[in-house]
């Protein structure tokens, strides 16, 4: 956080919560208002390279523009140090961004392009001419069915020319792949935009722009060379394209207006906005998975296996990692060599394997550095495996009942506990301290009633996100049709912010109908804020990367979802499998289906890889930093494969 608008954070309104994004004239904020909650980008614009008279005229600009599919101006925040635009925020992020991980589908594309021209018809209605449209100016907010598009950075907007009494010397300022052909001249007007809009659509449809190069080159292209579509590329789609992409701006659309009427003629005649044609809303890229699958260690298996997890070398205590699986109502655990020490394979320290029986049936292994914490239907235990071997039985924790949350903090100090309480949708949170934790740790010693959204579907679950907080999320509404009212109203009370790292944690506006509640609560029982993410989520999880978590979308089963909480953003991202099961690694993410298909991303989302398993999988961990354990089974038998990345066909460097 820079040290200029840090500075100002108690003074301010605004309660920062980490930069969002950076362009040629400064940078974006995400914020949040002390009082309401209200999620804000400040636009921090640097004085040098946007002056004062640049800063007035876009402001001029914004405050003449109020509509739906514009990022919005609300105010200007004043600090001793500078100054900021408060605008609206969009937890989307960019086009591009999206783009980026393999393109969006045909309906979702131009779902997009039309929310864009929407926009655009009410800029050119107040006499605005944008100059710089690009998939990095359009900005989306997350919606269950899909995005909303708004277009975001006036800040080499123009007035029609014969309105423009002031017109400045770098009038073809923009982005030259997109540009059309008179803005190289110095020359635009409303039908400027819309060449820019067809550039766009086109890379949208086809995958690529329809010119590349150096600026140079792309300029005379502009300028002189025929639009051309692949062979394939379909008949119904080339008329818009080719008269948005006219050289002439008089042979293009009249206005936005026409060329948003043109693009949704022909996709309400092909029913390309009808529900059951939204999902998936991304392109999936199938990567080919690899032929040679060779299992650098393979098990018979003697029951099924639907958990399976390694816990954490500790040096600094002279211990292995351990590997641990769980079966319907047992564990069993064996030691491994140091997986540092070993970088290429996977060894069993011994071939003797420990069984641990339990009283009720796995739901969870949640490995911690002192063992492997076990929820069952009925209690949290607690398995120990560096005990005497007469003394290795489940220890047990805490008493449980079905349907019960458990969240246990990354270094296994405390666990919190969601328990059924008699009044209605109300339920007690619990914190405990863990075995080998440190006496001088505080916890709250006493439950906290906590009442969740109305009608919650009571599909609760509890993420530990850091040494200090516990995030509680809660389904609500029954269907996005299905709007309801969240009582939760309560303020927020004034806490100690100074330690903790998540404090500036956005907290709730205003309640929505549908999506995911979620709370923020620090283990003394304070709650930090609170959230409604504009989706359901399906086994959510913590990623490597602090605040940010990996999920399935329950509405679009085709895709995950990485969710940073601080500062909040949301990126979907595309698969070609539905997933059952998630796991985090070092590098990235495991999708993996019940069919075989396992599905590898990197730490940003992007797919490296792709395996087949011949057997229906039960469960999937990933082991250290390259190798991955899976339990199959099918009929009566079934087997535990460890896998090398390093010898199958994946794009990543270990």
């Amino acid at each position: 956080m820079s040290r200029p608008l840090g500075g100002e954070q108690k003074r301010s309104k605004y309660r920062l919560l980490g930069l969002v994004g950076q362009g040629q004239f400064g940078r974006v904020f995400c914020a949040a208002h002390r009082q309401t909650g209200q999620l804000v980008a400040l636009k921090d614009l640097d004085r040098h390279r946007f002056p004062t008279a640049k800063f007035l005229r876009e402001l001029r600009f914004l405050l003449s523009l109020q509509h739906p599919n514009i990022v919005m101006f609300q105010a200007v925040e004043h600090t001793t140090t500078g100054r900021y635009l408060v605008m609206d925020y969009c937890e989307g992020g960019t086009l591009r961004s999206l783009m980026a991980g393999g393109g969006l589908s045909l309906p979702q594309s131009l779902k997009i392009v039309a929310d864009s021209l929407a926009g655009l018809e009410h800029a050119h209605a107040q006499q605005i001419v944008h100059c710089d449209i690009k998939p990095e100016n359009i900005l989306l907010n997350v919606t269950p069915t899909g995005w909303t598009a708004r277009i975001s950075d006036f800040g080499i907007a123009r007035l029609n020319p014969e309105l423009d009494e002031h017109r400045l010397n770098n009038s073809n300022s923009g982005s030259p792949a997109y540009m059309a052909p008179e803005r190289f001249y110095g020359q635009y007007s409303a039908a400027s935009d819309l060449y820019s809009v067809g550039v766009l659509l086109y890379e949208l449809l086809i995958g690529h722009r329809p010119f590349s190069g150096t600026p140079a080159e792309l300029m005379n292209a502009h300028l002189n060379c025929q639009v051309t579509f692949p062979e394939t590329f379909p008949d119904l789609w080339k008329p818009i394209l080719s008269t948005a992409l006219q050289k002439l701006p008089a042979r293009r659309f009249r206005s936005a207006q026409e060329m948003q009427n043109a693009i949704l003629s022909i996709a309400h005649a092909g029913n390309l906005f009808d529900p059951a044609n939204l999902v998936p809303l991304l392109k999936s890229v199938t990567l080919p998975c690899s032929t040679a699958f060779q299992a650098q260690w393979e098990e018979k298996l003697r029951f099924p296996q639907t958990a399976l997890c390694v816990t954490a070398c500790t040096p600094a205590a002279h211990s292995h990692p351990y590997l641990f699986r769980g079966g319907v109502q047992q564990v069993i655990f064996q030691k491994l060599d140091n997986l540092g020490q070993l970088p290429t394979t996977f060894h069993p320290h011994s071939k003797v394997q420990h069984l641990v029986p339990l009283a009720s049936a796995i739901v969870q292994l949640l490995p911690r550095s002192q063992g492997c914490f076990v929820v069952t239907e009925k209690s949290l235990d607690w398995v120990f495996p560096e005990m005497p071997e007469s003394e290795r039985t489940a220890q047990r924790i805490a008493e449980l009942m079905p349907c019960v949350s458990v969240a246990i903090e990354a270094k296994g100090r405390w666990s919190a506990t969601l328990l059924p309480d008699s009044k209605g949708d109300q339920r007690q949170l619990c914190f405990q301290r863990l075995p080998q934790a440190a006496a001088r740790m505080r916890i709250t010693p006493d439950p906290l009633l906590l009442s969740l959204p109305a009608r919650s579907k009571h599909a609760i679950r509890m993420l530990a996100l850091d040494a200090h907080h516990v995030a509680i999320l809660t389904d609500i509404g029954d269907s996005i049709d299905d709007p309801i009212d969240d009582p939760i109203d309560d303020p927020i009370g004034d806490h100690d912010e100074r330690h903790s790292a998540i404090a500036n944690f956005p907290r709730r506006a205003k309640p929505l109908s549908y999506g995911t509640d979620v709370q923020v609560f620090c283990r003394r029982g304070q709650r930090i804020g609170a959230l409604v993410l504009p989706l359901r989520l399906e086994t959510p999880l913590v990623t490597p990367k602090p605040y940010r978590l990996i999920a399935v979308d329950r509405d679009n089963p085709c895709s995950v979802v990485l969710i940073d909480l601080k500062p909040y953003r949301i990126l979907r991202l595309g698969a070609d499998i539905t997933p059952d099961f998630l796991a985090t690694a070092p590098w990235g993410f495991v999708l993996a289906n019940r069919d075989g298909k396992i599905v590898l991303l990197d730490s940003e989302g992007q797919k490296v890889g792709c395996l087949l398993v011949s057997e229906p999988i039960t469960a999937i961990t990933a082991l250290q930093q390259h190798q991955l354990a899976i339990a199959t089974w099918s009929g009566s038998q079934g087997n535990l494969y460890i896998v090398n990345l390093k010898e199958v066909d994946v794009d990543l460097i270990f």
